[in-house]
């Protein structure tokens, strides 16, 4: 399985793009601005699209997707996600106010779009890999994925979270990780803010992985606000992890 980060940060400005992943040819995680940096040949390869929450950063190159590819569809992209993430996609996005509703062009017999409903810690198989959706804790209904690659290996993307009881019990409950993918917003020093807006600081990071009982064997470090990147990275080299710790960037892909 290969997976292709296009898009990582907490922001945009050159050179960063929000969060959007590519798991093998077809399959994306999230459609954040990272999705602008495939060319149009490769466009045209996608077919599902995983989405974990309903915020822009992580949907808003959804819509131009569809349209880019629209003659060309002969059949839908379809997009996954648990209930609240749809239905907040479907009544805010693709309303035809901001957007046209792809469910229902160019018919509703035949549309270039189609929505697939997940169910929480349910796998859902596709081309060999399986995907299996876990709720994390952000401000909007949030699922991250836990994704087992065609080989066996364990790929977990928590996408947008705080630091909870809830979230060590999902990853405890996993088995071995190889990877984990987890953001990381804002210094230890905003950690009033970032309990507020629900998402995580190195100091909470480390608070989590002493909860684990198995170490993953790599953390991927995502969703920095590009301000903070330097405070950010050297508070985490600090932190003297005993996994591999990679800070992500746009254009960075490996193999599971």
């Amino acid at each position: 399985m290969k997976v292709q980060v296009l898009g990582c940060s907490g922001g945009i400005g050159v050179g960063e793009f929000t969060t959007c992943v590519r798991i093998n040819e077809d399959i994306l995680l999230d459609a954040g601005t990272g999705l602008g940096c495939l060319t149009q040949a490769e466009l045209t390869q996608l077919r599902h699209v995983f989405i974990t929450h309903s915020h822009l950063d992580h949907v808003c190159l959804l819509p131009m997707l569809i349209d880019n590819q629209f003659e060309l569809l002969t059949s839908p992209i379809h997009v996954y996600g648990v209930s609240p993430v749809l239905e907040s996609l479907h009544q805010h996005i693709f309303n035809w106010k901001i957007w046209p509703d792809f469910t229902q062009l160019p018919s509703a017999d035949a549309p270039v779009m189609a929505f697939t409903t997940l169910t929480s810690n349910e796998p859902f198989e596709l081309g060999g890999v399986s995907f299996t959706p876990f709720d994390v804790e952000h401000v909007v209904p949030t699922t991250g994925y836990a994704i087992v690659s065609e080989g066996g290996r364990l790929f977990v993307f928590t996408s947008d979270t705080t630091l909870n009881e809830g979230l060590i019990k999902s990853l405890n409950q996993m088995g071995p990780i190889h990877s984990l993918m987890i953001e990381c917003a804002m210094p230890s020093r905003m950690q009033d803010l970032a309990i507020a807006s629900k998402h995580m600081t190195p100091t909470m990071l480390k608070e989590l992985l002493l909860c684990l009982g198995t170490m993953p064997e790599r953390i991927l470090i995502s969703h920095i606000k590009p301000y903070y990147v330097d405070e950010v990275e050297a508070e985490l080299m600090s932190l003297h992890l005993k996994s591999e710790l990679v800070l992500l960037s746009s254009g960075q892909f490996f193999f599971l």
